[in-house]
Protein backbone atom coordinates (compact mmCIF):
# COMPACT_ATOMS: atom_id res chain seq x y z
CA UNK A 1 0.00 0.00 0.00
CA UNK A 2 2.69 2.55 0.53
CA UNK A 3 3.97 1.83 -2.86
CA UNK A 4 0.85 3.04 -4.12
CA UNK A 5 0.76 6.15 -1.73
CA UNK A 6 4.08 7.03 -3.43
CA UNK A 7 2.81 6.85 -6.97
CA UNK A 8 -0.36 8.80 -6.33
CA UNK A 9 1.99 11.05 -4.60
CA UNK A 10 3.75 11.28 -8.00
CA UNK A 11 0.80 11.58 -10.18
CA UNK A 12 -0.11 14.70 -8.12
CA UNK A 13 3.35 16.42 -8.19
CA UNK A 14 3.57 16.26 -11.86
CA UNK A 15 0.01 17.96 -11.82
CA UNK A 16 0.49 20.47 -9.79
CA UNK A 17 4.09 21.42 -10.70
CA UNK A 18 3.79 21.35 -14.75
CA UNK A 19 2.80 24.20 -15.67
CA UNK A 20 -0.92 24.10 -17.40
CA UNK A 21 -0.04 25.88 -20.27
CA UNK A 22 3.21 23.41 -21.15
CA UNK A 23 0.94 20.41 -20.40
CA UNK A 24 -1.17 21.62 -23.43
CA UNK A 25 -5.32 20.86 -23.50
CA UNK A 26 -5.05 17.50 -24.94
CA UNK A 27 -2.44 16.78 -22.49
CA UNK A 28 -4.11 17.98 -19.89
CA UNK A 29 -7.46 16.73 -20.54
CA UNK A 30 -6.27 13.15 -20.55
CA UNK A 31 -4.86 13.06 -17.00
CA UNK A 32 -8.92 14.03 -16.38
CA UNK A 33 -10.02 11.00 -18.45
CA UNK A 34 -7.59 8.90 -16.48
CA UNK A 35 -7.80 10.43 -13.12
CA UNK A 36 -11.81 9.93 -13.16
CA UNK A 37 -10.92 5.81 -12.90
CA UNK A 38 -7.58 6.19 -10.95
CA UNK A 39 -8.78 7.87 -7.69
CA UNK A 40 -11.62 5.51 -7.16
CA UNK A 41 -10.16 2.52 -8.43
CA UNK A 42 -7.61 3.25 -5.18
CA UNK A 43 -9.97 4.10 -3.16
CA UNK A 44 -12.06 0.26 -4.21
CA UNK A 45 -8.17 -1.11 -3.32
CA UNK A 46 -8.45 0.19 -0.04
CA UNK A 47 -11.56 -1.27 0.61
CA UNK A 48 -10.68 -4.55 -0.76
CA UNK A 49 -7.82 -4.87 1.65
CA UNK A 50 -10.24 -4.65 4.68
CA UNK A 51 -11.27 -7.95 6.43
CA UNK A 52 -15.09 -8.49 5.56
CA UNK A 53 -16.90 -6.78 2.75
CA UNK A 54 -18.73 -3.80 4.21
CA UNK A 55 -15.76 -1.26 2.89
CA UNK A 56 -16.68 -2.72 -0.28
CA UNK A 57 -20.39 -2.83 -0.53
CA UNK A 58 -20.63 0.94 1.08
CA UNK A 59 -17.84 1.81 -2.09
CA UNK A 60 -20.21 0.33 -4.58
CA UNK A 61 -23.53 2.18 -3.07
CA UNK A 62 -21.59 5.60 -3.00
CA UNK A 63 -20.63 5.08 -6.66
CA UNK A 64 -23.63 3.69 -7.79
CA UNK A 65 -25.54 6.17 -6.22
CA UNK A 66 -23.81 9.17 -7.34
CA UNK A 67 -22.90 8.22 -10.96
CA UNK A 68 -26.97 7.28 -11.21
CA UNK A 69 -27.53 11.34 -9.82
CA UNK A 70 -25.09 12.24 -12.44
CA UNK A 71 -26.42 10.37 -15.53
CA UNK A 72 -30.36 11.04 -14.39
CA UNK A 73 -28.96 14.90 -14.37
CA UNK A 74 -27.64 14.80 -17.35
CA UNK A 75 -30.03 14.00 -19.49
CA UNK A 76 -33.27 15.84 -17.73
CA UNK A 77 -31.23 19.03 -17.69
CA UNK A 78 -29.85 19.18 -21.52
CA UNK A 79 -27.43 21.70 -20.62
CA UNK A 80 -25.11 22.71 -23.23
CA UNK A 81 -21.41 22.14 -22.74
CA UNK A 82 -18.99 25.10 -23.92
CA UNK A 83 -17.63 23.16 -27.01
CA UNK A 84 -21.02 22.15 -27.84
CA UNK A 85 -21.47 21.87 -31.27
CA UNK A 86 -24.97 21.00 -33.48
CA UNK A 87 -26.25 17.52 -33.26
CA UNK A 88 -24.12 16.49 -30.23
CA UNK A 89 -25.68 15.70 -26.81
CA UNK A 90 -25.91 18.37 -24.38
CA UNK A 91 -24.74 16.54 -21.43
CA UNK A 92 -22.50 19.46 -19.63
CA UNK A 93 -24.65 19.14 -15.69
CA UNK A 94 -22.84 18.02 -13.70
CA UNK A 95 -19.83 16.89 -14.26
CA UNK A 96 -19.22 12.51 -14.39
CA UNK A 97 -15.45 12.78 -14.67
CA UNK A 98 -15.03 15.03 -11.34
CA UNK A 99 -18.15 13.03 -9.67
CA UNK A 100 -16.07 10.01 -10.06
CA UNK A 101 -13.12 11.37 -9.11
CA UNK A 102 -14.66 13.00 -6.04
CA UNK A 103 -16.68 9.78 -5.13
CA UNK A 104 -12.87 8.10 -4.56
CA UNK A 105 -11.48 11.00 -2.66
CA UNK A 106 -14.55 11.03 -0.19
CA UNK A 107 -14.94 7.77 0.01
CA UNK A 108 -11.28 7.35 1.12
CA UNK A 109 -12.26 10.78 3.61
CA UNK A 110 -14.98 8.97 5.25
CA UNK A 111 -13.70 5.35 5.53
CA UNK A 112 -9.90 5.65 6.08
CA UNK A 113 -10.02 9.97 7.40
CA UNK A 114 -8.96 12.72 6.17
CA UNK A 115 -5.26 12.04 6.41
CA UNK A 116 -5.14 9.74 4.12
CA UNK A 117 -7.41 11.57 1.51
CA UNK A 118 -5.48 14.79 0.70
CA UNK A 119 -3.48 13.38 -2.28
CA UNK A 120 -6.89 12.01 -3.92
CA UNK A 121 -8.97 15.29 -3.20
CA UNK A 122 -5.97 16.47 -5.02
CA UNK A 123 -6.55 14.39 -7.70
CA UNK A 124 -10.26 15.21 -7.55
CA UNK A 125 -9.37 18.85 -7.93
CA UNK A 126 -7.19 18.52 -11.01
CA UNK A 127 -9.50 16.33 -13.02
CA UNK A 128 -12.02 19.13 -12.25
CA UNK A 129 -9.85 21.80 -13.79
CA UNK A 130 -9.28 19.75 -16.03
CA UNK A 131 -12.34 19.37 -17.80
CA UNK A 132 -13.08 23.32 -17.16
CA UNK A 133 -9.72 24.02 -19.45
CA UNK A 134 -10.27 21.52 -21.62
CA UNK A 135 -13.49 23.34 -22.12
CA UNK A 136 -16.06 20.06 -21.62
CA UNK A 137 -17.25 21.63 -18.75
CA UNK A 138 -18.45 24.70 -16.84
CA UNK A 139 -17.44 25.95 -13.60
CA UNK A 140 -20.88 24.75 -11.81
CA UNK A 141 -20.94 21.78 -13.61
CA UNK A 142 -17.64 20.90 -11.89
CA UNK A 143 -18.60 21.82 -8.27
CA UNK A 144 -22.47 19.61 -8.84
CA UNK A 145 -20.30 17.03 -9.72
CA UNK A 146 -18.17 17.41 -6.63
CA UNK A 147 -20.76 17.91 -4.50
CA UNK A 148 -23.04 14.96 -5.76
CA UNK A 149 -20.51 12.77 -5.05
CA UNK A 150 -19.59 13.68 -1.11
CA UNK A 151 -22.64 14.00 -0.21
CA UNK A 152 -23.93 10.43 -1.44
CA UNK A 153 -20.54 9.47 -0.24
CA UNK A 154 -21.58 10.74 3.57
CA UNK A 155 -24.60 9.36 3.46
CA UNK A 156 -23.53 5.63 2.32
CA UNK A 157 -19.79 5.35 4.45
CA UNK A 158 -19.62 4.55 7.82
CA UNK A 159 -16.01 5.53 9.17
CA UNK A 160 -14.13 2.39 10.00
CA UNK A 161 -13.40 1.54 13.54
CA UNK A 162 -10.27 -0.82 14.37
CA UNK A 163 -11.18 -2.63 17.94
CA UNK A 164 -7.55 -3.40 19.64
CA UNK A 165 -7.24 -5.65 21.93
CA UNK A 166 -3.96 -6.25 24.45
CA UNK A 167 -3.97 -8.66 26.93
CA UNK A 168 -0.76 -8.81 29.34
CA UNK A 169 -2.07 -12.46 30.79
CA UNK A 170 -4.35 -10.98 33.71
CA UNK A 171 -5.98 -8.26 32.34
CA UNK A 172 -7.53 -7.98 29.04
CA UNK A 173 -7.89 -3.95 27.47
CA UNK A 174 -10.12 -3.44 24.62
CA UNK A 175 -10.17 -0.07 22.37
CA UNK A 176 -11.73 1.00 19.85
CA UNK A 177 -9.47 3.28 17.20
CA UNK A 178 -11.24 5.83 14.99
CA UNK A 179 -9.69 6.72 11.97
CA UNK A 180 -10.37 11.11 11.36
Amino acid sequence: MAQTNKCIVLMLMLAIFTPIGQLGANNFQRMGDILQFAVPVYAFGLSCGEEGYEGTKQFIYSLAGSQLCVHVLKETTHQKRPDYQEGRKKNSFPSGHTSSAFMGASFIHRRYGFRQAIVPYGLAIATGISRVQAKKHYTRDVIAGAAISCLWTWFCVERRTNIIVDSDGEFTKIAYEVNF
